[in-house]
């Protein structure tokens, strides 16, 4: 563990942040975890379900609600959609847009409550066989003495996991700690580690991340082996690693699908509602 000196142990493949948000790129070569950019999106999404059993909510792609309407102090949202949800769900957008124009980045608040009603309204994760967990209290070990706690903004629990990850200050967030990836990556471990403690036996864990930071989404997508447990269990793994793939490409969160736009928000929702198929018709 750390001992306040973070400069003097970026070699020692031993050394950890006592928090796994203070996590930078030191820990994640410390765990062997290994971002990417994915080979295609496929890697990443599961496009291999059928195209007719993809059926995304059509009147939250909204043609004609883009970032230069958003930007509007003044918008009248009560005319842009019949459906009320909808409404909501522009009036969320807006205020995440309107926030992250100010200095002090996007209010923590807003953003919560434009991912809950994507979560809630849009997808009800919340239904059986999977449940959303806010706000989750999780750890890992890292050998038998270096315990890590993370608190995820939500969990999506089943067999396997979607952890939606939200970064609340985003003029924080930049390539020097990339883009908050080595947080994700703790994240990744944390939850994952709570299947494998309810199952009492290491197995292969499969987690799927919808990082948001303002209204950009980028997903991310790692299996990681049981092998790679019984190595974290003796300490930092020495030859067993986790390869997370990403998609869109880029670590740079304006380069992901930008809710805000009609052609990527729905890319986003449809995104979204493979990995509900994927995980709640999941069969161990």
């Amino acid at each position: 563990m750390s001992n306040g000196e973070n400069s003097e142990h970026l070699d020692d493949p031993d050394f950890l942040s006592d928090y796994v948000s203070s996590f930078g790129p030191q820990d994640v070569r410390s765990l062997r975890v290994n971002f990417r950019p994915g080979i295609n999106a496929q890697e990443v999404i599961p496009y291999h379900i059928p195209p007719n059993r993809v059926i995304i909510p059509q009147e939250y792609v909204l043609q004609g609600v883009n970032r230069a309407l958003l930007q509007n102090e003044n918008i009248n949202i009560a005319q842009l959609s019949p459906n009320n949800y909808v409404k909501s769900f522009i009036k969320k957008l807006h205020e995440v847009i309107l926030s992250a124009r100010a200095n002090t980045g996007t209010n923590e608040s807003l953003t919560d409550a434009l991912v809950a009603h994507i979560l809630y309204r849009v997808f009800d994760f919340d239904q059986w066989p999977l449940g959303i967990n806010p706000h989750p209290r999780l750890k890992f070990m890292v050998g038998p003495d270096v315990s890590l706690t993370v608190i995820p903004e939500f969990v999506v629990k089943c067999q396997n996991y979607i952890l939606l990850d939200k970064h609340l200050h985003n003029t924080a967030i930049g390539p020097t700690n990339n883009y908050g990836e080595p947080q994700i990556a703790g994240e990744i471990l944390a939850c994952a580690n709570e299947n494998v403690h309810e199952a009492r036996i290491p197995y292969d864990v499969t987690v799927f991340v919808a990082r948001v930071i303002s209204t950009y989404v980028t997903f991310y997508r790692t299996t990681i082996k049981k092998e790679y447990w019984n190595e974290l269990a003796d300490g930092c793994p020495l030859d067993k690693s986790i390869t997370v793939a990403r998609w869109p490409v880029s670590s740079d969160p304006v380069n992901g699908f930008d809710l805000a736009e009609p052609n990527r928000r729905q890319a986003v929702l449809d995104a979204l509602c493979r990995i509900y198929i994927v995980i709640s018709e999941y069969q161990p």
